[in-house]
């Protein structure tokens, strides 16, 4: 183990790094996206899985909970990390999921094969050579039909952060305590953001990184922008060289920033016309035009590259089961062909003019957080539609031009499998139920969800999360909620207007909220 690699254990032993499921990495989403551009993937249900930098097992832990017939292995250079996530594993009861404190540089085509590989915040914080022997692993230890997921660092958007990484480092570097070094380097911001020259390039980076240096967590600050190793790329660069590693990049975990279409009517032409048939060359101008500082990249074995479609194929799209929470923001839906506003999760806005994507926005919303296939969402649509409206009606077309937009546009969700109810009642599975029993000292209480989130518990979540386990109606676990309150050992928070919190519909409100964040 060379001397640099030494450093970053001990740095991770020291402080070690908050372990939260990702969920852009979830292999059910990796599956779906690829599917959704021409290539199949293998059943995640039994998949095996290797995690590169598995932390203490936040990102495997949930994807074994959801896939008990499925096998996840996650190794890490910390011991101190690996320890913590083993013991949760062993408390949890979970026989399909393992974590071993392993270098990374000594993983060989003899450590198996593998159907989704996940490297998250990995690859741009450790040497070049550690960078190659990530991508030797996603070609040597990828199935033939898997999908390799990496999250790194990009320019253009990190040359700002660099400009502050410097400046920290310029006063903290000497300093051998990883909290010493952010107390410092902590100052040279404070000192900066006083004293920089006013509109300055220095000043403007300063004041964009300034909240987040002085008010996230120890160990995001420290790791982020204090580790000895800081690696951004150009996107085109990463995909160069995953390429001369016989690595074919597929797409992007967020697939609508992949489209020009979703950046204004005239970036989209121009680009067309710039950048011709390159999805690569495309990306790379769109990171500019969004000064994007971190990627999540999808490959695949480059003799796979010529199935890959980067236009939506209508029979793939008609596959999917899609779940999507929209609101619409002009008051009450309309039934009819006039335009409306519906906002989504993801903070996108989108304008429905036709009473097929009206139905199923609102037939999506009641089933959230599950999903509907294409033929019975049709059937409800269908079942809904007014007299007036089905006459020459395309509801066909028009319900996979709204599948389209799910995808494109990213208003909804997606998978290959339906994502269902298992029980009548309101249900946690009892492993998420279990998970925030023994979370490392100073990191937030939380648990995670079946869309692969981590779910933050307040404590109202807190209090709720050990009864919904499947044998209590919405109706027991409000007059639970009730009594809570009642006796005094749960406080609902209160804004200024608010009525009693004993109120029925204050707090009706709250176990709905509670119960869309962790049933989700």
């Amino acid at each position: 183990m060379t001397d640099a690699i030494q450093q970053i254990q001990k740095n991770y032993d020291d402080c070690p790094y908050y372990s939260f499921p990702y969920h852009h990495s979830a292999p059910e989403h990796l599956a779906a996206v690829a599917y959704a551009f021409g290539l199949s993937a293998p059943d995640v249900r039994t998949a095996r899985v290797l995690e590169l930098g598995c932390a203490a097992g936040g990102n495997l832990i949930p994807f074994a909970v959801r896939n008990p017939q499925a096998r996840a292995v996650g190794i890490d250079l910390s011991s101190t990390q690996v320890q913590d996530g083993c013991r949760r594993i062993e408390r949890l009861q979970l026989g399909n999921v393992e974590l071993l404190q392993k270098d990374l540089m000594s993983v060989t085509k003899t450590f198996g094969q593998f159907d989704y590989i996940l490297c998250h915040g990995v690859y741009s914080w450790v040497p070049e050579a550690v960078q190659q022997a990530i991508l030797n692993i996603c070609r040597e230890n990828l199935s033939a039909d898997g999908i390799a997921y990496i999250g790194y660092k990009t320019y253009p958007g990190w040359k700002a952060h660099e400009i502050v990484r410097d400046a920290m480092l310029l006063r903290a570097h000497a300093q051998d305590d990883a909290h010493t070094r952010l107390a410092h380097g902590r100052g040279m911001l404070d000192f900066l953001h006083k004293h920089a020259l006013r509109n300055s390039v220095l000043a403007r980076a300063v004041e964009q990184d300034q909240e987040t240096v002085q008010t996230y967590d120890a160990a995001y600050v420290i790791h982020d922008f204090l580790s000895p190793n800081n690696a951004p790329c150009y996107f085109k660069d990463f995909a160069a060289r995953a390429e001369s590693h016989g690595l074919a990049y597929l797409a992007d975990a967020e697939p609508p920033l992949m489209f020009a279409t979703n950046y204004g009517d005239e970036i989209a032409r121009l680009l067309f016309s710039e950048c011709g048939h390159s999805q690569v060359l495309l990306e790379q101008y769109l990171d500019f035009v969004s000064d994007r500082s971190f990627r999540r990249s999808l490959l695949v074995h480059k003799e796979r590259a010529g199935d890959i479609s980067y236009q939506m194929q209508h029979t793939r799209l008609r596959e999917l089961h899609v779940a999507a929470q929209l609101e619409c923001a002009d008051g009450e839906v309309r039934i009819d062909d006039s335009p409306q506003r519906f906002g989504a999760s993801n903070g996108s806005v989108v304008v429905f003019d036709t009473p097929v994507a009206k139905l199923a926005a609102d037939a999506l919303a009641r089933a959230w957080p599950f999903t509907l296939g294409f033929e019975e969402l049709h059937r409800m649509v269908q079942t809904s539609l007014p007299v007036s409206a089905e006459a020459g009606n395309d509801t066909e077309g028009q319900l996979v031009a709204f599948f389209n937009a799910i995808v494109v546009q990213g208003i909804g969700r997606y998978r290959v499998a339906p994502y269902v109810r298992q029980a009548e009642n309101p249900c946690v599975e009892q492993s998420a139920r279990d998970y925030p029993a023994d979370l490392p000292q100073g990191q937030a209480v939380h648990t995670f969800n079946g869309w692969h989130e981590p779910v933050q518990l307040d404590p109202v979540a807190q209090y709720l999360l050990p009864h919904i386990d499947g044998s209590r109606t919405r109706e027991a676990l409000l007059a639970l909620l009730k009594q809570g309150v009642a006796q005094g050992t749960l406080a609902i928070p209160r804004k200024a207007s608010a009525v009693d919190a004993l109120d029925d519909q204050v707090l009706a409100a709250e176990l709905d909220r509670v119960l869309a964040l962790l049933c989700a």
